[in-house]
């Protein structure tokens, strides 16, 4: 039997039950309503397809940027982005696809950091 997506997120054991030494996995009251949703909208904003990637939403324009995400339509800069929901749940379930990610955003994070650092 295949395990839901909020089980997984929130470490259950498929059975439902707790043991009594498990702590709650605690998240966004935002991220639990849209995990709990019975069936995810069809365009996604960029809140939501950060919390379906795990990752923040700063993150997001960073993927954009380097081809893993593409918003719905052709946005101006200045408005709201949707993303396609099967899209983003595909990427979600490819290994290759994840990896890809955080080698982009920990590079993207890298190059800000060094350019923090004092020359020195």
């Amino acid at each position: 039997m295949s395990v839901s997506v909020n089980e997984r997120v929130n470490g259950g054991n498929g059975s439902g039950a707790r043991k009594s030494h498990d702590k709650p996995v605690l998240i966004p009251s935002h991220a639990r309503d849209l995990l709990n949703l019975r069936r995810l909208p069809a365009m996604l904003t960029v809140a939501q397809t950060a919390v379906l990637l795990n990752r923040a939403e700063h993150d997001i324009p960073v993927l954009v940027r380097s081809g893993l995400l593409k918003p719905l339509g052709d946005p101006a800069p200045n408005v709201v982005r949707f993303f396609a929901a099967f899209e983003v749940l595909e990427l979600a379930e490819d290994r290759k696809a994840l990896d890809r990610i955080c080698a982009v955003l920990s590079e993207h994070w890298r190059g800000k950091n060094e350019q923090r650092k004092p020359a020195g």
